[in-house]
């Protein structure tokens, strides 16, 4: 059983051609979904805990081979929840903002690695304890790197961790931390 586990993974990892659509002239479009969970330090009974679910389009133009720059949107449902008894918080937050990503490999392999950095703006709108509160202009910085698994030479699913930073406009404190994603995204070809 091994020996076949391991012929099919040689086979499917290092020696299927695949030939990704990563050359000057492509379009890339897509986007992914990401989970992030915090929890305050040191754990205390007035600790705090927060979910962040982030949804995020993506398109881009391919510059340069493996090269793309392009546009992403956020779209961000944060909770939140602190003290004993519990005070809760729930924010959305919708923010937009360029994007740069180099793959590392050529495009012949079924898989590839690609490093990503974006800054987005936008706003949040947030209400504690069901009370609605005025929006504030928000940011954030990212950086992800991960393998992306070619199906086809146009279509790709990628698994991607990094780190980000995000705060509101104006303040020099914010949030930071670890982040996971899955993302789906199709290389669409050039016109020759």
């Amino acid at each position: 059983m091994k020996p076949l586990f391991f012929t099919i993974f040689y086979y499917c990892f290092f020696n299927y051609n695949a030939d990704a659509q990563l050359t000057k002239g492509c379009w890339l479009t897509g986007g992914d979904a990401s989970f992030k969970s915090i929890t305050s330090s040191p754990h205390t009974s007035t600790g705090s805990t927060q979910s962040i679910t982030e949804i995020s389009p993506i398109i881009g133009y391919f510059f340069f081979d493996k090269f793309s720059a392009g546009l992403k949107a956020d779209i961000l449902f944060n909770h939140y929840s602190i003290g004993d008894p519990r005070i809760t918080s729930n924010s959305s937050n919708y923010l937009f903002g360029p994007y740069l990503r180099y793959y590392f490999l050529n495009g012949d392999k079924i898989v590839n690695l690609l490093a990503e950095a974006n800054y987005e703006y936008g706003i949040s709108t947030i209400k504690n304890d069901g009370v609605s509160q005025k929006p504030s202009k928000y940011q954030q910085f990212t950086f992800m790197a991960g393998p992306a698994f070619f199906f086809t030479r146009s279509v790709a699913l990628e698994f991607t961790v990094g780190y980000y930073y995000a705060n509101e406009i104006g303040f020099n404190s914010g949030n930071r931390g670890f982040q996971m994603g899955l993302g789906f995204m199709i290389h669409l070809e050039r016109d020759n």
